[in-house]
């Protein structure tokens, strides 16, 4: 009941106003500083209009989980306002570089979040009192990002108005149409093969696509606005987009290896046997689907992004889902789960390759730096050398989680030491001046 309040908050929020979010993130840092509040408070003005649909549609929502009373609809209603307002003002503080606020903040939502939800489910240990105890946790972080900002209805007739929704329309629609075609294999699933298959398969998609999002996060959230700060100069566009890339394969490459070669050990941690029966294929295929659709979205859309080409997002979306419906419908009844797995892989490359060659032809130039090559060298032979040097091969303990623990300190030394002898970033230089 409360995974579905959650998610009808979500599914609301992407489409009622994340997207004011990523166009107030690409558009703020190439206005002046003395700017910045004044289109701010367009963006905030958008929002605010954006609420009335917004409550339509957690009504909605909540009416076809059947979950719809005057109590969870007023708290989930509330939930959905205070996050909006709080990641946004949180985003407007990470673009106006007031980082202290930024992070105090981060860290008070997570405390109170969790203070609040077991004190009021100690004393009404109902779902109600688990939303409130979150939309009070985000009001208790969002006063201190908090900043006065003038709203207007007649902001929205000004031209940085039109480019925020020029902008961010498409990417609420590419996000939409995209979020309907990672669900379809779902469907086809269950009507080619049966409930249990898709239970197994969603358990496992699932827990790909959050560790996928979750990797990639962490180099493309603190970087983006560093690197919008840049559009207006290509030059220094390209070359910190090379760097980005470079870091972002340093952490996303050797992680995505490593799952694969120890996906079996990490899955007997987080699933059950049933799940286990499965083919580990269907694992290194979600994974490496999981990898190009991430690649996309964090780096290969921003040359699409950066010029503002984003109206060409929608119609690949959409093209993306005719291809994923046409090889979902060829290859379930073929292969089953495996053909599922193929469907959402081909799907991503076919995106992936569309995205880019479309930001090539409109004149985006992709850097990649020689220190990439040195990182795909390093992943290569710490994926030959680490299954001959895991753990089980010479002794293992029987406790589950320490056998991975020892197989991914071995397979980061191996990647670190290949690393260190192609001389990344110079630093054998820097280990000889220590």
């Amino acid at each position: 009941m409360l995974a579905l309040m959650l998610l009808t908050v979500e599914v609301v929020r992407a489409v009622a106003a994340q997207w004011v979010n990523s166009s107030m993130l690409r558009l703020l840092p190439s206005k002046k500083e003395e700017e910045y509040e004044h289109f701010a408070a367009i963006a905030t003005s958008i929002i605010f209009c954006c609420t009335l649909p917004a409550l339509v549609l957690v009504i909605l929502g909540l009416y076809l989980t059947d979950l719809l009373t005057f109590y969870t609809f007023i708290a989930t209603f509330l939930l959905f306002l205070t996050k909006v307002f709080y990641l946004f003002y949180l985003e407007l503080a990470r673009a106006m570089e007031r980082l202290n606020r930024y992070r105090v903040s981060v860290l008070t939502q997570s405390i109170m979040a969790i203070v609040l939800t077991i004190g009021l489910l100690f004393f009404y240990p109902d779902t109600v009192s688990a939303l409130c105890a979150l939309f009070l946790s985000y009001i208790a972080a969002g006063l201190i990002v908090f900043k006065p900002l003038k709203f207007s209805i007649s902001k929205l007739r000004t031209a940085d108005a039109q480019a925020v929704f020029s902008y961010g329309l498409p990417l609420m629609v590419s996000g939409l149409v995209a979020a309907i075609s990672s669900r379809l294999d779902r469907y086809f699933i269950a009507d080619t093969l049966d409930l249990a298959q898709t239970g197994i398969y969603s358990a496992i998609s699932n827990i790909l696509l959050g560790i996928g999002a979750l990797v990639f996060m962490v180099v493309a959230l603190p970087s983006y606005p560093e690197l919008a700060k840049k559009i207006n100069n290509k030059t220094e566009l390209y070359k910190a987009h090379g760097e980005y890339l470079t870091l972002l394969c340093l952490v996303t490459l050797p992680a995505l290896v490593g799952f694969c070669l120890l996906a079996e050990p990490i899955m007997q941690l987080l699933l059950s046997e049933e799940y286990l029966s499965q083919d580990s294929t269907i694992i290194y295929i979600l994974c490496a689907g999981v990898f190009v659709v991430n690649l996309k979205a964090h780096y290969i859309d921003h040359g699409l992004q950066f010029p503002l080409n984003t109206k060409y997002l929608p119609k690949i979306s959409v093209f993306s889902l005719v291809v994923n419906l046409t090889l979902l419908i060829s290859l379930i009844p073929l292969y089953g789960l495996i053909g599922a797995a193929s469907a959402f892989f081909i799907t991503s490359l076919f995106s992936f390759s569309v995205a880019l060659f479309l930001s090539i032809k409109k004149g985006y130039k992709y850097v990649i730096p020689m220190q990439v090559y040195k990182i795909i060298i390093s992943t290569v032979c710490m994926a030959i050398f680490l299954p001959k040097l895991r753990i089980y091969n010479f002794s293992e303990t029987n406790v589950a989680i320490l056998n991975v623990t020892f197989d991914v300190i071995i397979g980061l030394f191996i990647f670190l030491l290949v690393l260190t002898s192609l001389n990344y970033k110079k630093c054998k230089i820097w280990i000889s001046n220590k």
